[in-house]
């Protein structure tokens, strides 16, 4: 791609021009970027490129003259490009503006300056007006390198590799999900273990399901345009409940857990090592959710089942310090502290070294009422 930038201020652009990914592509021939300074063409004997506002007002506007000759000088007669003026009045930059922008095949941009441009001059020579935010800056340089910033970027070549345009927050219409590296382990915080794991299918579901829960949180205006699938749907509705779980006075929560999407850290959490295999082996098969658990408790796999209140006073009578929480019904599991009083129909709790466990249900008779038992 080949872009022209006219500004009266070169030398801002040229040290972004020339480091990272941009100067790389642009070394590569993978874009063009060529710098024009308006005040060459100015006719004014002393280079003058503004003046004072007809009908009066502060500051100064940069004069049609100037810029209008030097569009005619750099830009060919048939140039079929998109003309952009860099301006807090134009159409909001977003990412699909910005993927519009990438299929131009050359690119202009008008770095305006002090109060604004002479309107003759945008009437003759710009097709539209843009804006990278509701705020305003000195001139449009800035402006001018975050659209370059943005469209090189799905430029082919550009980038490493393409999924890194692909994944980023944006441009599937949502926020991106958390990065981590080396090392694993880094004063304590530890990398979520399903990324640990090699499983290539929960890695991909963890991402989009943090992606998900990330945008409702911080920007949940995007959702409203953002391609959904009907499992993303459905893990916005648990979500949205998870949020409502959270506002509960006295609920000290460790948050929704990657437990809740993968049945493995189920079984960690509430299935003796030495069962797990079989576990597995037998709960899987067609199991969703809900059924995993419960088929996990009938089938014995959890140790010491008890159909009893009993359990569950023990436990109102010496909390642990921290239990997992389970709401069958909106199908999330929970890693929550503190002695509180559940106001759920439906829930697990164990301590953390998780040897005593507890079921109860909304649903007395028609599945595991109370259990307890060493479920490391």
């Amino acid at each position: 791609m080949r872009i022209k930038v006219f500004t009266l201020f070169p030398e801002m652009l040229r040290p972004m021009l020339g480091a990272s990914i941009l100067g790389r592509a642009i070394a590569a021939g993978h874009l063009q970027v060529e710098l024009i300074d308006i005040r060459e063409y100015s006719a004014d004997k002393h280079r003058n490129t503004d003046d004072y506002p007809f009908g009066g007002g502060a500051g100064m506007v940069m004069s049609a003259q100037p810029i209008v000759d030097a569009f005619a000088a750099n830009l060919p007669e048939d140039f079929c490009g998109k003309r952009v003026y860099l301006s807090p009045r134009g159409r909001t930059l977003t990412q699909k503006v910005v993927e519009e922008l990438s299929k131009e095949k050359e690119l202009v941009l008008l770095c305006g300056h002090y109060e604004g441009v002479d309107q003759r001059a945008l009437d003759q020579v710009i097709d539209e007006e843009l804006s990278i935010g509701d705020y305003v800056l000195t001139g449009g340089e800035l402006g001018a390198l975050v659209v370059i910033d943005a469209v090189s970027r799905l430029i082919p070549g550009v980038l490493g590799s393409e999924e890194s345009s692909e994944d980023e927050s944006f441009s599937t219409g949502l926020l991106e999900y958390p990065q981590y590296t080396r090392p694993a382990d880094f004063r304590g915080e530890k990398v979520p273990e399903v990324l640990l794991g090699g499983n290539h299918a929960d890695i991909v579901a963890w991402r989009r399901e943090q992606s998900l829960d990330l945008t409702l949180r911080r920007r949940p205006e995007l959702l409203q345009t953002a391609p959904l699938t009907e499992a993303d749907r459905d893990m916005l509705a648990r979500l949205r409940r998870a949020q409502a779980i959270e506002a509960v006075p006295g609920l000290d929560h460790q948050g929704l857990q990657a437990a809740d999407r993968f049945p493995k850290e189920w079984f960690a959490a509430f299935v003796p090592e030495a069962q797990r295999k079989a576990a597995k082996r037998q709960c899987f098969s067609g199991r969703r959710h809900v059924g995993w658990l419960w088929q996990a408790f009938s089938m014995g796999f959890i140790p010491e089942f008890a159909e009893s209140e009993a359990a569950w006073e023990a436990w109102r009578e010496s909390p642990p310090e921290r239990c997992w929480l389970y709401l069958p019904e909106d199908r999330l599991l929970y890693q929550v502290r503190g002695d509180f009083e559940p106001p759920f129909p439906a829930f697990i709790l164990a301590d953390e070294a998780l040897t005593r466990t507890f079921v109860r249900t909304s649903r007395p008779g028609k599945g595991p009422y109370a259990a307890v038992g060493p479920g490391r």
